[in-house]
């Protein structure tokens, strides 16, 4: 196992049922091969929608080394489309230590 030191989270919510389709964008545009993502649901204030109305949404959380934070933080913001509109909210922050884990590129795709 690879530890780093040099690593920020990068954490987007989004529309539900876009942040599988970021992450295979960020494998075949930015080759970031590692991303989570799951669905939650939450509530809050804003303009479109009321306090105590349920909000679904993916979460996307990619970890990635320091030197490409930026870049790939863009990436996501632009390919999600987070400055449209309500289409989202991301947060980037340190991690004092990350592992590496990775996933032999040469496995056939499950969509092939």
């Amino acid at each position: 196992m690879d530890q780093n030191t040099n690593s920020k989270l990068i954490t987007s919510l989004l529309p539900k049922g876009t942040g599988l389709g970021i992450v295979k964008l960020l494998n075949d545009e930015a080759n970031i091969s590692a991303g989570n993502v799951n669905s939650c649901r939450g509530t809050g204030t804003s303009g479109n929608s009321e306090f105590g109305e349920w909000v679904e949404v993916d979460v996307l959380e990619v970890v990635v080394n320091s030197e490409r934070a930026d870049e790939v933080f863009n990436f996501i913001y632009d390919k999600a489309g987070i400055g449209e509109g309500n289409h989202g909210f991301m947060t980037q922050g340190s991690l004092v230590k990350s592992s590496r884990f990775s996933i032999p590129r040469d496995l056939p795709r499950e969509d092939s």
